[in-house]
């Protein structure tokens, strides 16, 4: 606005930002500078006469609360408290907004959009909302919310009162998401105050995590090696299927390991097999968690042992899921809403019906020059003649009778049995002297493992105490 009063006399009028004053010629300069009520000191100096006029400091402080990494899976909880130090709050609206915080901005891509309706993360809804006497209101008061914007209304509050609510996230997938809060509210109930809303921003980064990382083993009975061809035909390193011999028990080893920085608990491990799994494959738990459940620190292991055995045969049999019941270790105590279901399948093995089977027997333990005798029997559990070739290496631990190298013919489903006769000269975990089984039909060489060819040779006739509580018949423990 400008005013000419005379021919030398003009004032001009005009409301500026502070951030975008350019050079105005009508201003004048004089002698002397007026710095009040300005708080912008650089102004002062611009010789104009001027007010900066400014919004009132927000009287009114947000706090969010971020109990610590959020776990893919788990329904995670942001605690937000407004509290009023002098304002009062009148039509008071929390803005939530969730933001990728590698700059991506959507929280999933857009053909993901278009062929599913999950979401990465996901904002669900408002909990627990409550007021500075303790009492609960209706989650009614949620205006809007969808997967990574919501509104909420916020109650009427006076200098001094407070108000908290908890907002519901859940992570479907590991990525770190930026968590952005903004309350805007009105200083009194009139329709001119209403055009004048005071805001009050906050932001937290929140990382997402996977909780538990699952692997399996599968290992072979004790001391039974099965022949298997797939093993032997399988040339390149991309087929990496576990091959499972038919009928015959094998060991799953599942281990979950922590991956976070907060303690777990493990409620239950199970595998979860589909209709015709129980009657084509049985498995059983052998080792679990024995108490109500298993605490697992931070980059720990829990391994739970199962028992499987295969009742057909198939080139790509799925034995079934992975089961996990897991949530946060925490010494309030949890209900069972707070429990996650974990999943995560199996991958395919080979399931097929080995033609020798090579079983070593031996004490399970030795002692210090007193022999011992060694069996090996080797099975054919197929409809044809099989010729096999057996040679044994001598070993500086034991001196041994019997042939270093034999040669059978095994008939259809029958075993044959090779013996020796072994003198230990050492003691400590020894070394079994090595054996190597042949097969002339398939060309292929069956060795047992080194594990397998162990046995523990004590000096002296051990002498074992028993402890309170066990009988003679139970098993000795040393």
């Amino acid at each position: 606005m400008k005013a000419t009063i005379s021919k030398r006399l003009v004032v001009c009028c005009q409301a500026e930002s502070p951030v975008s004053m350019g050079e105005f010629s009508l201003w004048k300069f004089e002698d002397q500078v007026e710095a009040l009520p300005m708080k912008d000191n650089v102004l002062a100096f611009s010789g104009q006469k001027l007010i900066q006029v400014e919004e009132p400091d927000a009287q009114v402080d947000l706090v969010l609360d971020c109990p610590g990494p959020a776990l893919v899976g788990e329904l995670f909880t942001v605690p937000v408290t407004i509290l009023s130090k002098g304002h009062t709050v009148h039509s008071g609206e929390l803005k939530i907004n969730l933001v990728d915080a590698k700059g991506g901005g959507l929280l999933m891509s857009p053909r993901e959009a278009e062929e599913s309706e999950s979401h990465h993360v996901e904002l669900l809804g408002v909990s627990d909302v409550t007021t500075e006497n303790g009492s609960k209101e209706e989650v009614d008061s949620i205006r809007k919310i969808q997967h990574s914007f919501g509104v909420v209304s916020v109650p009427t509050l006076y200098a001094g009162d407070s108000w908290s609510c908890k907002l519901e996230i859940k992570w479907h997938q590991a990525m770190s998401v930026m968590f952005y809060v903004s309350l805007g509210y009105s200083l009194d109930s009139t329709e001119e105050a209403a055009l004048h809303r005071l805001n009050v921003h906050r932001s937290l980064q929140i990382e997402g995590k996977i909780p538990m990382i699952v692997s399996q083993q599968f290992l072979r009975p004790f001391r039974r090696e099965p022949l298997l061809l797939s093993r032997i035909r399988s040339s390149s390193d991309d087929d990496k299927k576990s091959s499972l011999a038919f009928n015959e028990s094998n060991m799953l080893i599942l281990s979950a390991r922590n991956c976070t920085e907060v303690p777990l608990r493990l409620h239950t491990m199970t595998i979860v097999s589909n209709d015709d799994g129980k009657q084509l494959c049985s498995v059983q738990q052998i080792s679990g968690i024995s108490n109500e459940y298993a605490v697992i620190a931070p980059s720990e292991e829990y391994k739970g042992i199962f028992s499987v055995n295969p009742h057909t045969i198939s080139p790509s049999f799925f034995l079934g899921e992975i089961c996990l019941s897991w949530s946060r270790d925490s010494s309030i105590g949890e209900s069972q809403d707070s429990r996650v279901i974990m999943k995560e399948r199996l991958p395919e093995v080979h399931i097929e019906e080995p033609p020798l089977v090579v079983t070593m027997e031996c004490p399970p333990y030795a002692i210090l020059g007193i022999p011992f005798t060694f069996h090996v029997k080797i099975y054919n559990s197929t409809s044809l003649l099989q010729e096999i070739k057996y040679s044994l290496v001598d070993s500086q631990n034991f001196v041994f009778s019997g042939a270093h190298n034999h040669a059978a013919s095994i008939l259809p489903k029958t075993e044959h049995i090779v013996s020796h006769k072994l003198v230990p000269l050492g003691s400590g975990s020894q070394q079994l002297p090595r054996i190597t089984i042949t097969s002339v039909r398939y060309s292929a060489a069956l060795t047992p493992s080194a594990s397998a060819a162990t046995v523990f040779v004590y000096p002296s006739e051990p002498k074992f105490n028993l402890e309170k509580g066990y009988s003679s018949t139970d098993p000795c423990v040393s």
